[in-house]
Formats: structure tokens, sequence, C-alpha cells
């Protein structure tokens, strides 16, 4: 069951994990004044990159808190792991940095004809990556310092039985999250992903308005699924979102505004909006988004996450936020994507294969990603 934290429960939440983060500091260090100083800084410095003070609006789940959808839950061995990679930024001898998260496309079947699909080009071919594949892919960047994997496709959830043996496999000291379409999330499907380490459903909703988003996703029958997939991770104990392509038709005050009051309603923890970017399906097409829509995205982001009147909603994740003023954080630096091959590239939208994640190390890896850019953002100031 999802609930928003207030109160002495929250005061004693930012407590415990400020001890943690101190704790982990201190080891570095070694002096208690220094500690105090270095959060102070690391505190601003997440209020500059997002736009809001550190876990401003928190959520519990299943006995755990979460507060952005790029960090793990608390208290869990992968926040522990958080704090250490980022802790290690503020340390030019610390070479290995680890990664927040590794969005990793683990099927090419999917029976849906979406407007903007990423992976159009490579969809309804021959699966070429084995159980067996994801699991050392998954087991190495756990190695690497990986706090959460986000499995994506085509469609996850045609693979459930593989991501169950997969879960199943590795160690459990990353979150894991998989974003679905909805399709075939039944609530037989959730209960037996999350029985074996699954954390989260990010489901696809592009518009409230039911037909919209059936004609939005090629199919008639998909807005009711992805509804009932939404309650079957609640009712699992799964941390529920719904991912919104922010595409030209949805991006008005209105339409957002009824989009989070028809989020609040499906009782999701988090809502993530996606600036809608020309690569797939969407290539040689005039999708960007005016830069007064982008105010109202970014209006609606900070409103929704800080003022008094919007604190029973769900919390908004809007990278294109700190995008514009940081950089993205693909290419090795905090994420990466790895494609239904296992080849590696910056981004899911900045396309060209690095090197294969299969074959390669995760230093190399790494190594050879951190000389690109994605090209939407080159230009933003960056924080590291």
């Amino acid at each position: 069951m999802t609930r928003l934290v207030a109160g002495i429960e929250k005061r004693i939440l930012k407590f415990r994990v400020l001890m943690q983060l101190f704790n982990v500091v201190l080891k570095k260090t070694r002096s208690p004044i220094k500690s105090f100083m270095l959060i102070k800084q690391i505190k601003e410095k997440y209020k500059s990159t997002l736009g809001q003070k550190l876990m401003n609006k928190v959520v519990k789940v299943d006995g755990r808190y979460f507060w952005r959808l790029s960090a793990p839950g608390f208290p869990s061995d992968a926040s522990a792991r958080l704090h250490e990679n980022e802790i290690a930024r503020f340390f030019p001898s610390d070479q290995k940095r680890g990664l927040h998260t590794i969005v990793f496309a683990v099927t090419k079947k999917c029976t849906l004809n979406c407007e903007h699909c990423f992976e159009w080009d490579n969809l309804a071919k021959e699966d070429t990556l084995r159980t067996s594949d994801l699991i050392n892919i998954v087991r190495k960047f756990q190695d690497y310092g990986t706090t959460q994997f986000m499995f994506t496709g085509g469609e996850p959830v045609i693979r459930t039985d593989d991501l169950c043996e997969l879960l199943h496999n590795v160690e459990h000291n990353s979150d894991f999250w998989i974003f679905t379409s909805g399709l075939g999330l039944t609530l037989e499907r959730t209960h037996k992903l999350k029985k074996v380490g699954l954390t989260g459903v990010l489901v696809s909703i592009d518009h409230y308005i039911e037909k919209e988003h059936n004609k939005f996703r090629g199919s008639d029958k998909i807005f009711q699924a992805a509804v009932q997939a939404v309650g079957n991770a609640n009712k699992a104990g799964l941390v529920s979102a719904l991912s919104l392509c922010a595409h030209k038709d949805i991006a008005t005050k209105e339409h957002i505004e009824a989009y989070m009051n028809f989020a609040k309603e499906l009782q999701v923890s988090f809502v993530q909006i996606l600036d809608p970017r020309e690569t797939g399906r969407y290539k040689g097409k005039d999708v960007e988004l005016s830069s007064e829509q982008i105010e109202i995205l970014e209006d609606i982001y900070i409103k929704y996450n800080s003022l008094k009147e919007y604190r029973d909603y769900p919390i908004v994740n809007y990278l294109g936020y700190h995008q514009r003023r940081t950089g993205c954080f693909g290419g090795g630096d905090r994420f990466f994507y790895i494609d239904t091959d296992g080849d590696a590239h910056l981004c899911p939208y900045c396309r060209g294969k690095i090197g294969s994640a299969i074959v390669l190390s995760a230093e190399e890896l790494i190594s050879k990603m951190q000389s690109g850019k994605c090209h939407a953002f080159e230009n933003a100031e960056g924080v590291k």
C-alpha cells in the first residue's frame, strides 16, 4: 500500500537518511566538521540540480521510503551504495563511482504500434539475449556498483519467467523495475515478480482520456490494460508509477493537471514526464516542444512536488528539468542504455553502439562511453 509520509515520521526519516550519508562521508574525511560541510554542499547541489529540497516529498511502499525514481528505496543496501557512489564524486582519487541506473531492453517483442517507439527498428525480430546473458550482464554491473536496473523492451512482461529467473539468480543489493505498457501484467505475474525481488513498475500511459491513449499506442484495449496493471502492482505491494511522453497534444496546463488528477486516482507513487525526442519512430518528425510548453511542464514539476495544496498527489519526476540545467546524466555518468542485443548506448535516445555489455568489462565500457555527450543537452552547464 502506497502512502505519503509527513509529520514526525518524515522528520525521523530525514534524520536516518542524513545519518547514513554522514557515516559514509565520515569514512572518507575522517573529520566530523568536514563531513558536515560536505553534506551541506551536497544538499545545496541537490536543490540547484533538481529544483527542490532533499526529500521534499516522500512515499512509503511495503516498508521502504522513496522520493526519487532514480534513487533506490530506503533503507536498503542499494540506498547505502548510492550514497557511497555520490560521495566518491567529491574525491578525485576515487576512480570507481558506480552507476545510478541501467535501462536494459530485454526483448524485441511487442504487440503494440506506439507512435513514439524508440526501439521501432528492432521490434518483432528474434531475441538474441538468453536468460543467462541477462543474468551475467546484471551481475557484472552490480559488481561495478549499480543501484538500480530498469527492464524495458519491447514489452518486458513477455519475458516474465526469464525475469523471475534473473531476479532469483542475482544479488539483491540493487532495486529492479519493469517499464511496461501494462499489457499482460496480471495480478498473478505481479505477485510472482514481487516474490523474487521486483521493486516497482513503470506503466506507460500517455493520455488520461482512454481513446487518446489507445490511439497513441495503436490498440483499442491498451488503456484498460494499463490501468489494470497499475492496480495489480499496487495490490502486490510494488511501487507503481506512470510514465508520460509529453507530446505536443498533451503538453498544456489543462491536460497535464487533468493527468495528475487521473494519476492521483490511480494511487501511483510517481509520475514520470518525458520530453518527446526525435529518435526511433519519431525520427525526422517535428516533435520538439515549444518553450512555452517546456515552461508549463517545469512549473508542474515544481508545484506538485513543493506546494502544500499538491501534497496528496504523486511525486513528479521530470528529467528534462535538470537535463536543461546540468546536462544529461547518461553516457556512463550515472546511467546508460543496453539494447536488445546487449550493446551499450549513451541513453535510450542517443543511439550509437559503444560496445558489447556481454563482452566488455564494466570499466572498459564506461571508459568508452565517457567521451560522448547527449546531443540534446550538450550546451547545459553540467554538474558532476
